[in-house]
């Protein structure tokens, strides 16, 4: 009688204990989906501009050695994403526990080999779990907003832990080509992983690492306008500017049938506090008698024209703020008789 009794209370201990675990599943599972929603974007056009992505990492080969999808596809996505310019930096964060298992590094190879370049990928070794490269993504790299990049179930994930360490984040959805069967055994995974993040979340868990603080730069914001339709002007290189200018490599469009002309001629200026233009002040005496050759260019119909100027001239500590390179240009017929037009670039110094 006392076995039967026994075997009664651990029949209904589990039971009790098994509706628990359902009901808290059923509970981080709607919290989860809840806070996804309209946050995650499936095309690459109709999702916001972010400064970073975090792409999240993955094996490159599946359990037989082949190619693994999942990770072609976050590639995939990565790239598109940064060649659409919806993003200017991507965070290749990834497990590389021992040294034969290297998740960024495979990442930031696959996406420079899909065109993006080396300086706009940031290494993240010590992304061991989701959780690791959220956190860390705000905490080592400063990034309070981000796009991050996985499949459909890991995104809603990541979402709930950037909301949970105050991070503004979106998700593009990499496809997720699988069977019935794949399928159906990586939505028990992602039920049973949202539990586990909502205890890790409650119990105040952290990542491995942290570390010193990572600076990731601003890229170089343009406007650019001119006073005639036809002819524009953007800044190629650098892309990233800060204080300290060597030189600048500008490059001409013109969309007009007839040739236009621009010379060695160019101006800096600097936006002041009250919106108008100032001329940045020359750095010494003698540059007051810079000379600039009257040499003159063809910008042709539909064929970009590119040329370096050197502000060797202008003093060079320049503070932050916004600042625009003005160079003339005009079109036939010629000689003139009225001005030159000129054609501006804004650009942000940080």
């Amino acid at each position: 009688m006392k076995c039967k009794t026994l075997i009664k209370r651990i029949a209904l201990s589990l039971s009790a204990f098994l509706l628990l675990v359902a009901a808290f599943t059923l509970y981080a599972n709607i919290k989860v989906e809840q806070a996804a929603k309209k946050r995650i974007y499936t095309e690459i056009d109709s999702i916001p501009y972010n400064k970073v992505a975090l792409l999240l990492g993955t094996n490159p080969l599946n359990r037989r050695g082949r190619p693994n999808s999942y990770f072609t596809n976050r590639i995939n996505t990565a790239a598109e994403l940064y060649h659409a310019g919806k993003v200017d930096f991507i965070i290749a964060s990834g497990d590389n526990h021992i040294k034969e298992y290297d998740e960024p590094t495979a990442m930031r190879d696959s996406l420079m080999a899909h065109g993006v370049p080396e300086s706009r990928i940031i290494l993240d070794f010590a992304g061991f779990r989701t959780l690791d490269s959220v956190v860390r993504a705000k905490e080592v790299f400063g990034c309070d907003s981000l796009t991050i990049i996985s499949q459909e179930g890991h995104n809603a994930r990541a979402l709930y832990l950037a909301e949970a360490n105050g991070i503004k984040a979106i998700t593009i959805t990499a496809p997720l080509r699988a069977g019935r069967w794949v399928r159906t055994r990586l939505a028990l995974r992602e039920w049973l992983a949202c539990d586990k993040m909502m205890l890790d979340i409650w119990f105040g868990k952290q990542p491995h690492f942290l570390g010193e603080k990572i600076e990731i730069p601003e890229v170089m914001k343009q406007k650019s306008y001119s006073t005639a339709d036809g002819m524009t002007m953007r800044i190629i290189e650098p892309k990233i500017v800060k204080a300290g200018i060597d030189s600048l490599i500008v490059e001409f469009s013109n969309t007009r049938k007839d040739e236009g002309m621009t010379g060695e001629w160019f101006r800096i200026d600097k936006k002041a506090p009250d919106g108008h233009w100032q001329e940045l002040p020359y750095y010494r005496k003698e540059a007051l008698c810079v000379v600039f050759n009257a040499i003159g260019w063809i910008v042709r119909h539909d064929t970009p024209f590119q040329m370096t100027v050197k502000p060797w001239f202008y003093k060079c500590d320049w503070t932050p703020g916004t600042y625009r390179v003005a160079k003339t240009f005009s079109y036939p017929p010629y000689p003139r008789t009225e001005p030159s037009d000129t054609a501006f670039v804004e650009f942000q110094i940080r």
